[in-house]
């Protein structure tokens, strides 16, 4: 595996230039991609019906935690 992140010409060591991500719960360090559905109503879209938007997350794959880092803020404002 190349440990070197090549992208918009930038060369970063991962082992040397990134810290791992642990799961709050049980420092696990694996996550799988999970979505938050949010609904819209027509009224708000001007849709025949309401609308669904994913917010993509990541759920630690031991446990099933979801860091506070990884938890979308839906605040109201």
């Amino acid at each position: 595996m190349n440990n070197n992140l090549q992208s918009q010409n930038l060369n970063v060591d991962i082992r040397k230039n990134s810290t791992a991500v642990k799961c709050e719960s049980c420092e696990g360090e694996t996550f799988r991609e999970v979505v938050f559905m949010r609904k819209i109503s027509k009224l708000f879209t001007g849709s025949s019906s309401d609308s669904y938007i994913p917010v993509p997350s990541f759920q630690c794959s031991s446990c099933g935690h979801i860091n506070e880092e990884f938890t979308p803020k839906f605040d109201q404002a």
